[in-house]
């Protein structure tokens, strides 16, 4: 096969390391925040959590307690939900990496093949060339000796 056969598998290639890189960032948006969010919620517990035991240390009601309690409850779970989250988001990023890696080796090769299919034809030419030379030095030399 020529080079240029080959041109087009690497442009398809090339194509789809692309679109491969592509998701692989919209992955890697995603999880961005996912965790962003989750570190939200845990600021927003650690506020409501130092509210409590500033206002436990100051005196509350027992219903306002209950209601804190109930709130940082909520938000636990919130961040147990948002760490299912994250972890499906890493995993997805995980196998988007792995896809791009192997659509990046499947393009590394074809570019390999090509370079040394290029390689081989220049042997090729510089054989054909020595070739032509030779003859071409072999005729003289038959020329000239027979000339007399």
């Amino acid at each position: 096969m020529k080079p240029s056969k080959y041109a087009l598998l690497v442009r398809l290639a090339e194509e789809k390391q692309e679109a491969s890189a592509e998701r692989m960032r919209q992955a890697q948006a995603r999880l961005a925040e996912a965790l962003s969010r989750l570190d939200q919620l845990g600021a927003f517990r650690n506020e409501y959590r130092q509210r409590l035991l500033q206002g436990g240390g100051q005196g509350m009601a027992v219903a306002q307690w209950q209601d804190f309690h109930r709130f940082i409850a909520r938000l636990d779970e919130a961040m147990a939900t948002q760490q299912t989250e994250v972890d499906r988001c890493k995993q997805t990023f995980l196998l988007a990496r792995q896809a791009w890696n192997n659509e990046r080796k499947q393009l590394k090769a074809f570019e390999t093949l090509i370079e040394r299919e290029r390689a081989r034809q220049e042997v090729l030419e510089a054989k054909r060339q020595q070739k032509l030379s030779d003859e071409f030095a072999t005729r003289r030399f038959w020329d000239r000796q027979h000339e007399d």
